[in-house]
């Protein structure tokens, strides 16, 4: 459950995400002039994309039948689900935070057997069997293209929040307006936000920020909130910094440049203009199909259509979640979906006499620490005063799921440039002065500091910290790193 000063990044945008992890995505594809290589080709009997609920169930029931899926998650490591901070009908729990619930999940995949990896699907090819599916690197070498050939897929991509499309909202992302409260909320404790939208995700983002904010101005285009949570909806509407404006319309936003400083509103034809210190975006989701377009049978709303429970409009390919549900879009249907689809797709594979490798469970891995997590602004100044050599930093939420595709990576440079480069982790759960001292307004993000302290380079989002990755792979072989080479 995430309480107090919380700052997480989902991103659009997972291949998934808003137009958060959207700009993520954007902003790591390789440039139009790169040439992509295909590295590796690698045979599996099911590849299932997507890393939410749907998918680790659907990792789960496969593995306990005796056959080895690889989950591709995208940059969305754990589903929409980690955007909820208090899951209070996941059956048999009172209450549970959706990181919490989606990393259980996920353990069980990972310790039954389950391959999970953290790569962006570009392309699919169900016209020929087995099936190909082409992934990237989401971080990194996004270049090297990665094939697999799969005699099933199993689909659970999700879906993408909407955006308004008004005046200043491209302008002023991530500098006020966001589509996750959970994410980027804590960097707005104390002050005046907004939230727009009629619905149940709009309501679990007021409810939120009304936690920690001073004011909450609610934005509804009707004349009501349409929830099925009842009695949370009048708990929340109780409260006494909730103030709520019916068949109202966010006309523009505004701001000072650095940050947005209002919202000009319409209300049955008059305009007026509201202090704001930050927006965040609860209008609904569209199904992250694209990649399916020329694949599958879509309906009129773009959502994948299902035939005989899971299957889609090819044989051995099924889907599930929010990418094939338009009405329910819950995590409990979400997992009751993963699991048919497994069996589905067990079923299938047995008919068609496919080889399947075993499974066997695997033990947890321990990873040896190289990077030092800062507990303390002191600590921090600290190390930056003392350490002769560059001084990477990940600014980081626990909660964000471009944060987590991101840690491994960010691992994998500390084993290598141990001793030559210092490595810090500032978690905005634990140290949130950090990140207004660096004006930190997105996560993740990378900071490179030299030997005097100084700010030598800033990295916000995937396609930036890539070019960090493509800079440290020039430099393994050289005995001294310095921070100039990182400028």
């Amino acid at each position: 459950m995430i309480e107090g000063n919380v700052m997480k990044k989902f991103l659009l945008l997972l291949a998934a995400i808003a137009v958060g992890v959207t700009s993520f995505l954007s902003a790591s594809r390789p440039s139009p002039h790169v040439e992509n290589v295909i590295v590796q080709e690698e045979r599996r009997p099911v590849v299932i994309i997507g890393g939410g609920i749907a998918a680790m169930t659907a990792a789960n029931y496969l593995t306990r039948a005796g056959i080895e899926p690889v989950v591709l998650t995208g940059p969305v490591v754990g589903g929409a689900i980690t955007l909820s901070n208090d899951v209070q009908n996941w059956p048999g729990e009172m209450a549970i935070s959706g990181q919490t619930l989606s990393e259980k999940i996920s353990k069980q995949a990972l310790t039954n057997g389950a391959v999970i990896r953290a790569e962006e699907v570009v392309a699919v090819d169900f016209s020929q069997r087995p099936f190909v599916i082409t992934t990237k690197q989401i971080i990194g070498k996004t270049h090297e293209l990665k094939k697999y050939k799969a005699d099933s897929c199993i689909i659970a991509m999700g879906a993408t929040p909407n955006m308004l499309g008004v005046p200043g909202e491209q302008e002023y992302w991530t500098k006020g307006v966001y589509t996750c409260a959970v994410c980027d909320g804590g960097l707005y404790k104390d002050k005046v936000v907004s939230v727009v939208g009629g619905g149940d995700s709009s309501l679990t983002e007021v409810q939120y920020l009304s936690n920690i904010a001073k004011k909450v101005v609610w934005v509804v285009r009707r004349d009501e909130i349409r929830s099925i949570e009842k009695k949370r909806l009048q708990e929340v509407l109780a409260r006494e910094n909730v103030e709520v404006h019916y068949q109202t319309i966010v006309k523009e936003i505004k701001g000072n440049r650095d940050q947005v400083t209002h919202l000009v509103l319409q209300s049955q034809g008059k305009i007026k203009q509201v202090p704001v210190d930050a927006l965040f975006l609860a209008i609904g989701f569209s199904p992250n199909t694209a990649l399916f377009r020329d694949q599958l049978e879509l309906d009129s709303q773009g959502y994948i259509v299902l035939k005989n429970h899971q299957e889609t409009s090819v044989v051995g390919v099924y889907a599930m979640g929010d990418i094939a549900d338009p009405e329910f879009k819950q995590a409990v249907s979400a997992a009751g979906d993963g699991a048919k689809a497994a069996l589905q797709s067990q079923k299938f594979l047995s008919s068609y006499q496919v080889q399947t490798k075993a499974v066997a469970a695997v033990a947890s891995v321990v990873i040896e620490e190289e990077v030092i997590d800062v507990t303390s602004a002191h600590q921090f100044e600290t190390i930056l005063k003392t350490t002769k050599g560059p001084v990477f930093v990940d600014f980081y939420s626990t909660r964000c799921g471009p944060c987590r595709t991101f840690s491994p990576l960010y691992e994998s440079w500390a084993k290598q440039f141990n001793g030559k480069i210092t490595f810090l982790k500032v978690n905005a759960d634990v140290v949130s002065e950090l990140f207004s001292t660096y004006n930190v307004r997105a996560v993740p993000t990378l900071m490179i500091f030299d030997e005097r302290g100084e700010v030598v380079r800033k990295s916000v989002g995937f396609g930036e910290i890539s070019e960090i990755d493509k800079r440290l792979e020039t430099m393994k072989e050289k005995s001294h790193v310095s921070s100039q080479d990182f400028k």
